[in-house]
């Protein structure tokens, strides 16, 4: 992904989309919905029930932070929201856990600074290489004059490794990405800052000799135990990091949207393309899905000697930019100068994966109806 300087490796093409390993693209494509306090998972739940928050055991040397609690009341709303947005994530939380009020007042920012995080390559662009690609062998407007440049000066001498083979030479993207671009992950890591040790908490807890027993170490969550009903649930709601009900509902009919072209594919056409049983909603569709979508279009190399079927080696889409979104976003944001491609993925995917079409999907609604 060349817009941020990052690579996911694939390995092998054909094990990469008959693994349904293509399916790691979902989430870095994926829009996050941001919801409300109130649409928080076990927003009501107490810590007593059986609502799936696993209980943390009760710290009872921490006091509540009523002298800070004081101090705060005093100051205007205006700077406590101007204070939430100059803290990193685990500070935000951390002050928001401090009253009602805080609470209040912080969960936008603590909240945009977890999606931040969410859809890394969502609008960037996008291109899957393959080891045969030759020098400056690329869709045609895909890199910027500037980017040329770069990639025709080539390798330092220092950055190739006599180990890894050969190296082609200047032009080459692939093995400068391979070299100078760093490594993504589709995991969101926001949510674990929230449940691991605060700063300067020993990693095994301390040992208390007064009562001859370990501690535990102190997490961000402990510091929730002080919130009143339903604050409380939210914040081990939100920590516990319910990714998935949270910020992609399944509740809700899901669009990969090619930004570039102006086409879009609806995920329930597509699922029902590939499956007899029923109506799919949510963001991940099973096999094939949206990954499996996008990697049909964007593989670009001068070989076709490994590709499943002709023309694959040259995608249409290869170097363009998408997002993933609700249909109701897709609905906003776009107008009839969009295409539905959907039919013409499912014929690709299923000629690529040798998957027979259960229907065209002419009898499930149109998104944009």
């Amino acid at each position: 992904m060349v817009d941020v300087a990052q690579v996911l490796g694939c390995g092998k093409l054909g094990e990469f989309l008959f693994d349904k390993a293509a399916a790691c693209l979902v989430d870095l494509l994926a829009v996050p919905v941001k919801p409300s306090l109130a649409q928080l998972s076990y927003a009501t739940a107490r810590p007593d029930d059986d609502s799936g928050i696993e209980p943390l055991p009760i710290r009872k040397d921490l006091k509540p932070p009523c002298q800070i609690q004081a101090h705060l009341a005093a100051i205007p709303d205006e700077l406590i929201l101007m204070i939430f947005h100059n803290l990193d994530l685990l500070s935000c939380f951390r002050l928001s856990l401090v009253s009602k009020r805080l609470w209040r007042l912080g969960w936008p920012f603590f909240q945009q600074k977890i999606t931040e995080s969410m859809g890394p390559w969502a609008g960037k662009r996008i291109i899957c290489l393959g080891d045969n690609c030759g020098p400056n062998d690329l869709p045609t407007g895909f890199l910027t004059r500037e980017e040329e440049n770069i990639v025709n000066e080539g390798l330092d001498d220092s950055e190739i490794d006599p180990d890894e083979g050969f190296y082609p030479g200047p032009g080459d993207l692939l093995n400068m990405a391979t070299c100078r671009f760093r490594e993504v992950s589709s995991d969101v890591e926001s949510y674990e800052i929230l449940r691991r040790r605060l700063p300067g908490e020993p990693e095994h807890g301390t040992y208390s000799k007064r009562s001859q027993s370990w501690r535990p170490r102190r997490t961000a969550l402990d510091e929730a135990r002080h919130l009143p009903q339903p604050e409380r649930s939210q914040a081990f709601s939100f920590a516990f990091g319910e990714k998935e009900a949270n910020y992609y509902p399944e509740t809700e009919s899901w669009i990969l949207r090619n930004l570039t072209t102006a086409e879009f594919v609806q995920g329930d056409k597509l699922f029902a393309a590939f499956h007899r049983s029923g109506r799919q909603r949510g963001l991940h569709l099973g096999y094939p899905g949206f990954g499996e979508a996008v990697m049909c279009r964007i593989c670009w190399s001068t070989s076709a000697t490994t590709v499943p079927c002709a023309g694959f080696n040259r995608g249409v889409w290869a170097g363009h930019r998408f997002e993933i979104c609700t249909g109701k976003i897709h609905a906003l944001k776009s107008d009839s100068s969009w295409r539905d491609a959907t039919s013409e993925i499912v014929d690709e995917l299923s000629v690529a994966l040798e998957l027979p079409i259960q229907t065209k999907g002419n009898k499930i609604e149109d998104q944009k109806q």
